[in-house]
């Protein structure tokens, strides 16, 4: 779930790519480079197979690292992890000033 979007998780709107990443990697970040997969999966709320495809994208692209301690993997934030999480929660607040634009723009009615 996106935290603090009452509106995600069961019964709420599919979640989009920006959102699963900044909900996995607030999990990481609350772990300060112990994150285990299972931790995440269960603060995340997304299954363990779908969360590895996710960390795997995640590592590669520079938002998360990975270290091995006794035979399995850590997971921890990056600095560039860490400015993606402050840019999408930038983004979140202007969305939310906003406000919905789906119907309304379309017919192009007038705000």
């Amino acid at each position: 779930m996106v935290l603090g979007d009452p509106r995600s998780g069961p019964g709420g709107r599919r979640r989009e790519a920006t959102d699963l990443y900044a909900t996995v990697l607030e999990v990481i970040k609350r772990y300060h480079g112990a994150a285990r997969v299972t931790r995440i999966s269960y603060g995340a709320g997304m299954p363990v197979d779908r969360l590895r495809t996710l960390l795997e994208r995640l590592v590669a692209l520079g938002l998360a690292h990975v270290e091995e301690q006794d035979g399995r993997p850590l997971y921890d934030l990056t600095a560039r992890g860490q400015e993606f999480l402050d840019t999408y929660w930038k983004m979140r607040a202007y969305v939310e000033v906003l406000g919905p634009i789906g119907r309304d723009v379309r017919r192009g009615a007038q705000p």
